[in-house]
């Protein structure tokens, strides 16, 4: 019976470490999106639809696993980034619509909305001035 507890025990430490999103993880997720902004920024100005949906599919893949831990159990925090998250795979979308439909102006305004959320979230969580 000992052998089974302590298994399962181990079992649940490492289950629970191999999904505990750190700083680490945060920091990845936050430099593909950058480079992933980049990417469909360049795209647009170069006419490359093909560059914007690779960097489209990359941005909503890292936007897709942002946690932010909680300060507090009142901390607003991981909410407010899981919408900003929501928020900036739905501009993605439209950017993906936009550059599909040849509609230039109408990704690149878009991609100011993703920008947009970036700041904000960054003036929110990360406390900028």
């Amino acid at each position: 019976m000992k052998k089974i507890m302590m298994g399962l025990l181990t079992f649940g430490i490492f289950t629970f470490n191999a999904q505990a999103y750190d700083q680490t993880d945060r920091i990845k997720d936050m430099q593909s999106m950058e480079s992933a902004m980049s990417q469909i920024q360049k795209g647009i100005l170069y006419n490359n639809k093909d560059m914007v949906l690779q960097a489209v599919v990359k941005l909503k893949k890292a936007a897709s696993t942002i946690e932010v831990a909680p300060n507090s159990e009142l901390d607003y925090s991981t909410f407010f980034a899981k919408r900003q998250s929501s928020n900036i795979k739905k501009y993605a979308d439209g950017i993906k619509k936009n550059m599909e439909s040849g509609h230039k102006h109408g990704a690149a305004s878009n991609y100011t909305r993703v920008l947009d959320e970036c700041i904000s979230c960054h003036n929110k969580i990360r406390k900028w001035n």
